[in-house]
């Protein structure tokens, strides 16, 4: 289904509009300009969707009232963002024939999904730029009250996903990953690889910052990119909302989870890159474009991402060309890719479409003034 999204007056935004999101979308552009704030919402929008696709598969099922209801200014204020609402804020989002948006004025409006080609069963995973405290709270060495919503449900994201990931060899940063579950908190979840003096093995919470970083992100896009279980998260979902409100009686469910078509896993990723080696950082993204590709599972997965990396966006025109000779190695087709600049509250589009690739000029002015200046020196 056709998913488009419009933004007006949000926070650092003035007015974006993105007719047709792509599977793997990235923005750029200076700090503080929106970035985050533009996959935030898309996240939040998503989430919505998808408690309406639960709202309508019930009311498919015979629940007129439905347990599902929907609060815009408590999920604003749980995703930090309280202060971003203004007079004239106007977001739009589709997907399919399903239309969620937002004013003051109005409030929020949530369109019906009237037909079952029409429901989509949505997971939403947002993986934030704190994510590197992640081994520091599992392992029991912190202890700290989560306010904000996008936090609380990362942590919980990893939990599951170490759960089901037991071990993952990590090539990007020649590392392996394990997990012990019998084992004390603090040595559950372990590093292992070879440096000069041979073989090492560590907890992850003792491991460089760049690995900390990166561990938790391969992990939970390995779980929810191959190894999730959409039927039985969402039975279980649907039962527990049904006996919280006294309607499982009165269920009848002529269309089983199993039988929906549209199943989707989104990713929205702040700074992936986060204290990486160049060459990490494109064997990441490869990483996360091999998910992207991977079709031995029942759904479809989805990446937006934030960025100040030139690596990365200059290594997706060479996936695009590797697509276009059918060449060796990692690749996507163009089509299914976007890059956008956030630039004073806009959306400039960066692909070059008749060439096939995106600009990524932007990115490389900063290091030619200085080549610049250094040889006028």
């Amino acid at each position: 289904m056709k998913e488009s999204i419009i933004i007006r007056n949000f926070g650092p935004v003035n007015e974006i509009e993105i007719s047709d999101i792509k599977p793997f979308t990235v923005f750029v552009g200076k700090s503080g300009i929106g970035k985050s704030t533009v996959i935030k919402v898309i996240a939040l929008f998503r989430w919505i969707f998808k408690r309406a696709s639960l709202r309508a598969y019930l009311k498919l099922s015979n629940i007129t009232v439905s347990p599902f209801k929907f609060d815009f200014r408590e999920y604003i204020k749980n995703g930090g963002m309280e202060g971003y609402l203004k007079r004239s804020t106007e977001i739009i989002y589709r997907m399919g024939d399903c239309v969620i948006s937002y004013s003051p004025a109005s409030g929020l409006s949530v369109g019906t999904i009237p037909s079952w080609e029409g429901i989509s069963l949505e997971k939403i995973c947002f993986i934030t730029d704190k994510r590197n405290i992640l081994p520091d709270l599992t392992s029991g060495g912190t202890t700290i009250s989560i306010a904000n919503f996008y936090l609380r449900e990362l942590v919980k994201d990893y939990l599951d996903s170490v759960e089901k990931v037991n071990h993952m060899q990590l090539s990007y940063l020649d590392i392996d990953f394990s997990v012990n579950p019998s084992a004390p908190k603090a040595r559950r979840y372990m590093i292992s690889g070879h440096d000069a003096d041979g073989e090492y093995r560590i907890k992850l919470q003792d491991a460089s910052s760049g690995t900390q970083t990166v561990v938790p992100l391969s992990v939970i896009v390995e779980y929810y990119s191959r190894r999730y279980d959409f039927v039985k998260v969402f039975n279980q979902s649907i039962v527990k909302a049904l006996g919280e409100s006294d309607n499982l009686a009165h269920f009848n469910g002529s269309r089983n989870i199993g039988d929906l078509p549209n199943r989707r896993v989104n990713f929205h990723i702040e700074e992936p890159e986060l204290s990486l080696y160049p060459e990490s950082q494109v064997q990441l993204l490869e990483f996360m474009i091999d998910a992207l590709n991977y079709n031995e599972r029942d759904y479809t997965v989805s990446f937006a991402i934030a960025t100040h990396s030139p690596y990365l966006i200059n290594h997706m025109n060479l996936l695009a060309k590797r697509y276009l000779t059918d060449s060796g190695g990692t690749k996507l087709a163009f089509e299914r890719m976007a890059v956008y600049e956030i630039i004073d509250g806009y959306l400039n589009d960066l692909a070059v479409t008749e060439r096939g690739i995106f600009d990524t000029s932007l990115l490389s002015e900063p290091i030619d003034s200085i080549y610049t200046e250094f040889n006028s020196l």
